[in-house]
C-alpha cells in the first residue's frame, strides 16, 4: 500500500519541527492540534504547562490542574490586579485617597497565602521562576497610556508592541490627561505619578509591623521556586522588609531579578536604600 504523501509521518523531521514552531508561536488555541498525534499531544502539553499565568481567581484550581504536570512548569506569572479607578482618583490631591486601599492589600495577602500553600507541596525539579506583577487596569487608562501588562516572554515582544500601539490609537486625544494625537503633550502631575507608584502593604491590611512579620513567617516554605522576577513594568513598589520576608520563604532561591524604580525624593530614596539590608 502506497504511503499517503500528505501524512504527517511522511514529512521530514525538519519540516515537522518548523510546522510545530509556527503553531506554538501563533497564539491560537492548540486544543484541536493536540489530537493530530501522540507526538503533537506531548509537545503541545509541554508548551501549555511551561508558562502559566495565575490570577487570584485561578489559584483555587491551580493545584488540581497542574497536579500531574508540575515537572513541566518552569515559569509562573502571578498577576495581582487592583481595583479600577476613575478620574476622581487618578491624580487626586486628597490625602484620603492616597495609598493602596485595604481591599487591594488584602487581595495581595490572600493571593500570596493561596500561592504559597499550593506551591509548598511541589518538589524541587529544575528551575522554577516566579514572576509577580501588581497593577490596576486603570493605570493605562489615564495619564500613562503607554503602560502594558504582559508576561516576560521574548517571543511576545512584537505582540507587546502592537498592544502599546493599539492603546495609543484608541485614545488619540485625551486633553484631560495630557495626550494629543497619541502623544504626551504635558507632564503628569505629582499626584498622578504617586498614584501608580504607591507602596504595597503600607496602609494595611496589618495593624503593625510585628503582626505583618508574624504573617510572613507563618507562610509555608516553597523549595521548588529557584528564581523571582519583579519587573520595572510594575510601578507599585514593594517594601524592602516585605521582600526580605518573601525571599526567606524560598529556601532554594538562586536568582532575583529585581527592577525597582528610583524614588522621586532623594531623602526617601536614601531611606529606601538603608532599609534594603537584605
Amino acid at each position: 500500500m502506497t504511503a499517503d504523501r500528505t501524512s504527517w509521518h511522511y514529512l521530514l523531521p525538519e519540516i515537522q519541527l518548523l510546522i510545530l514552531e509556527v503553531l506554538l508561536q501563533d497564539g491560537c488555541s492548540l486544543a484541536s492540534s493536540a489530537a493530530v498525534s501522540r507526538e503533537w499531544q506531548t509537545i503541545i502539553k509541554r508548551h501549555n504547562f511551561a508558562r502559566i499565568k495565575l490570577t487570584p481567581s485561578r489559584l483555587a484550581d491551580f493545584g488540581s490542574i497542574t497536579h500531574r504536570n508540575r515537572a513541566l512548569v518552569s515559569y509562573l506569572w502571578l498577576c495581582l490586579e487592583f481595583e479600577e479607578y476613575d478620574c476622581a482618583s487618578c491624580a487626586s490631591g486628597d490625602p484620603k485617597t492616597w495609598g493602596v486601599s485595604n481591599t487591594d492589600n488584602t487581595l495581595i495577602v490572600t493571593a500570596l497565602l493561596n500561592l504559597f500553600s499550593t506551591l509548598s507541596a511541589w518538589e524541587p525539579n529544575g528551575n522554577l521562576l516566579l514572576d509577580i506583577s501588581v497593577y490596576s487596569p486603570s493605570d493605562s487608562e489615564h495619564w500613562f497610556k503607554y503602560l502594558t501588562f504582559e508576561p516576560d516572554t521574548p517571543s511576545d515582544e512584537c505582540g507587546r508592541n502592537r498592544c502599546v500601539e493599539q492603546s495609543m490609537l484608541v485614545k488619540l486625544d485625551d486633553h484631560q490627561h495630557g495626550w494629543i494625537a497619541g502623544r504626551r503633550d504635558s507632564v503628569p502631575t505629582d499626584d498622578a505619578i504617586n498614584n501608580v507608584f504607591e507602596e504595597i502593604m503600607v496602609d494595611g491590611p496589618f495593624d503593625d509591623e510585628e503582626v505583618e512579620n508574624e504573617w510572613w513567617q507563618q507562610l509555608p516554605l516553597i523549595p521548588a521556586v529557584t528564581g523571582v522576577l519583579l519587573r520595572q513594568q510594575n510601578r507599585r513598589r514593594w517594601k524592602p522588609a516585605a521582600l526580605a520576608q518573601m525571599f526567606s520563604r524560598l529556601p532554594n532561591l538562586q536568582e532575583i531579578h529585581y527592577e525597582p524604580w528610583r524614588d522621586w525624593d532623594d531623602s526617601q530614596q536614601e531611606w529606601t536604600d538603608k532599609s534594603a539590608t537584605y
